[in-house]
């Protein structure tokens, strides 16, 4: 496919300046950018989305320069609630921006390793811009180009100055005039022709163009694409679960988390994802939902895409134990043949994502088990549990209140614990 085809295929591509720009970035050896505030040490799943919009224009051979936005960073943008961001100091913009270049950098190992296609990469800090600018040269060079009448029309702005009990502060006013010269920056001294981003950034990176246009008398070759803001069927925001942000970070979220949030695609989505979230050709794509269809209780179609997915963010091992865990959980009918064949992390990993609990002595009391696994509130419930024979350790209905465990008594060093059909796993 060509690159604007495969982009429409794949659902990532919304608006853009002029049609040229793809016979541009089609022949490679161009450079495009995307930017990230680095309001925190990771990116989450919305920023996925415009990444794998950037991964297609870097498998034509573009280099993508990812520009962290530390100066805009310790200001923050003007948003639609009505109170000023909190500003974050030079530290905490440091350690960000080193924690999310190690991610995106392992990303595109993961997806050089999947596809054996090199993927170029830069990052550009746009501290870099202003830290020897004075406030001369600020005004001087980049204020002259854009009217307020201009800055007044975004639309954040407006909500926030038409509400009395709200306000915005010069600081974040100028947020814009920033981020467009960034543009400009990028241009003449990077040789970055495109910027890429979301559909709801369109005003301010059309307005960002005007500028720089402005600036190099109208001479500059510039071009913007925005992806669509993607929702689910139910038309929610894709990348939160219960209103909070999924982070690409196994320290915020584990792999089996972000895992379980693609196993519960619905089925009208999964094709939608398939296409966005990988690099699988359409043609597979489209026999992965052929076979889906034919029996969709299995959830074939949610299983390849949250193994993709993983693959991606965290690598193999991370997306075959997340499937353990699923199958432990939700699928696997015989849980104590797959406890044999974990791994120490996979068991680790089910301890985390269960609360299970870690046997500290050699022998443990049943009544002091089910207490420590949470299956039992007190030794009393856990008693009246037993004797109402709704126990069972390793498939084995417990009767005996005075029964005790020791390690002989484990699998791979684990006891598995029933209590009607929740499961629960104690480690030795």
């Amino acid at each position: 496919m060509k690159l604007r085809e495969e982009l429409e295929a794949r659902g990532l591509l919304y608006q853009m300046t002029n049609e040229k720009l793809f016979d541009i970035y089609e022949q490679g050896w161009e450079k495009f950018y995307c930017g990230y505030d680095p309001t925190a040490d990771s990116l989450h799943l919305w920023h996925f989305l415009t990444f794998m919009a950037a991964v297609n224009f870097m498998k034509r051979g573009n280099t993508f320069v990812m520009l962290i936005w530390w100066a805009t960073g310790m200001i923050g943008d003007p948003t639609w609630k009505s109170e000023a961001r909190a500003f974050l100091w030079l530290d905490q913009l440091r350690h960000n921006q080193e924690a999310i270049t190690i991610q995106v950098q392992q990303i595109l190992e993961n997806l050089k390793k999947l596809t054996w296609k090199d993927f170029k990469f830069e990052v550009v800090n746009n501290y870099d811009f202003y830290k020897d600018f004075s406030v001369f040269d600020f005004y001087r060079t980049v204020g002259k180009y854009i009217t307020i009448n201009t800055m007044m029309s975004k639309e954040s702005v407006k909500k926030r100055m038409s509400n009395p009990e709200s306000w915005i502060t010069y600081t974040e006013f100028s947020y814009m005039l920033l981020q467009g010269n960034d543009f400009l920056e990028l241009y003449e001294n990077h040789g970055v022709k495109l910027q890429i981003g979301g559909s709801d950034q369109w005003w301010n990176m059309v307005t960002w163009t005007e500028m720089l246009r402005k600036k190099t008398d109208w001479e500059a070759e510039i071009y913007v694409m925005t992806i669509p803001l993607m929702m689910d069927s139910s038309g929610k925001k894709f990348w939160k679960s219960e209103g909070n942000a999924i982070w690409l970070d196994k320290r915020k979220n584990s792999p089996y988390f972000v895992y379980q949030y693609f196993i519960n695609t619905a089925d009208a989505d999964v094709e939608k994802y398939l296409k966005a979230f990988t690099l699988l050709e359409i043609n597979e794509i489209d026999e992965i939902i052929k076979k889906h269809n034919e029996h969709p209780e299995e959830r074939y179609g949610q299983k390849q895409l949250a193994n993709y997915v993983i693959q991606t963010l965290f690598w193999k091992e991370d997306a075959e134990q997340a499937e353990k865990i699923s199958e432990f959980l939700f699928w696997k009918s015989d849980k104590l043949e797959l406890t044999k064949s974990m791994s120490e992390q996979d068991i680790q990993a089910l301890m985390h994502e269960t609360w299970g609990a870690k046997i500290d002595s050699d022998e443990i009391r049943i009544l002091e088990l089910l207490v420590n696994t949470w299956l039992a509130e007190s030794n009393g419930e856990a008693k009246k549990l037993i004797q109402q024979n709704a126990i069972s350790v390793n498939e084995e209905k417990v009767t005996d209140l005075a029964k005790t465990y020791t390690k002989q008594d484990a699998t791979n060093g684990i006891l598995l614990l029933k209590r009607g059909k929740k499961y629960k796993i104690a480690q030795f």
